[in-house]
């Protein structure tokens, strides 16, 4: 298993802030344990993340969101919902989203959501955030979306654009961005060209909309130069942007 030393001291830092401190058990055998399961995915697109530069340019507009799907080695913040609760617990996660114990981090806040691209996950994440936003026991809720524009009949975006609670929407061209690679840990490389056209969607509640309020052209002004700057300034795998 291979690990960008970058990755590993942004590993040691999570551990250090929700495992415990370094004293607590074996820090390594730990982070061998989460190489070793992502590893054993294989599929390093499916774990690609949103570039830090869009999280910094949409930042003064949402705040510091909490995404989705995330894990250890993407993260952008230091917490986020994973696939590995269990594991990766120890590393910030709150989680799976997908999960009921999940219930009490998802009562109000605002949430990135860039799933992996299996329509069937993608799918279940529609259903999620709908039945959250229509919980009137919620506090202010917002989620940006990032999802493929595939088109066609089972299209995750068209579904999230059908929704009620859309309040902002853009597409990118597949030539004008780029993602972080799933493999961003142990490839020289940090980003990988997107291969389809990107929708990035914004669905709010009407508490959250007040709190966050964001416009299209805003949204579209926003994430184009963010996206683009990530295409152009490149920057080594493990760099700063990985973790705020």
């Amino acid at each position: 298993l291979e690990c960008r030393t970058a990755h590993y001291a942004k590993l040691r830092t999570l551990h250090a802030r929700f495992g415990g401190g370094d004293d607590a058990g074996d820090v390594d055998e730990r982070i061998f344990c989460v190489l070793a399961r992502y590893e054993a995915l294989r599929g390093a697109g499916f774990q690609c993340a949103v570039p830090g530069a869009a999280f910094d340019g949409l930042r003064r507009y949402l705040g510091c969101t909490v995404e989705c799907f995330a894990s250890p080695l993407n993260c952008r913040f230091e917490r986020y919902f994973s696939a590995f609760p269990a594991l990766e617990r120890s590393f910030g996660s709150l989680g799976s989203f997908f999960d009921e114990d999940a219930v009490d981090a998802l009562r109000s806040g605002s949430f990135e959501c860039n799933p992996p691209f299996v329509p069937e996950v993608m799918t279940f994440a529609a259903r999620r955030i709908q039945r959250l936003l229509a919980d009137a026991s919620r506090g202010p809720l917002s989620f940006l979306v990032v999802v493929p524009d595939w088109g066609g009949a089972a299209s995750a975006a068209d579904a999230f654009r059908r929704s009620p609670f859309l309040r902002a929407r853009h597409t990118v061209g597949a030539a004008d961005h780029v993602f972080v690679d799933g493999a961003q840990h142990r490839v020289p490389g940090r980003h990988r060209p997107s291969s389809w056209d990107t929708a990035v969607l914004l669905l709010q509640n009407e508490s959250g909309s007040a709190t966050w309020p964001l416009d299209s052209a805003t949204l579209a002004s926003t994430v184009d130069a963010s996206f683009a700057r990530a295409a152009n300034e490149g920057g080594p795998a493990g760099g700063p942007e990985d973790l705020q």
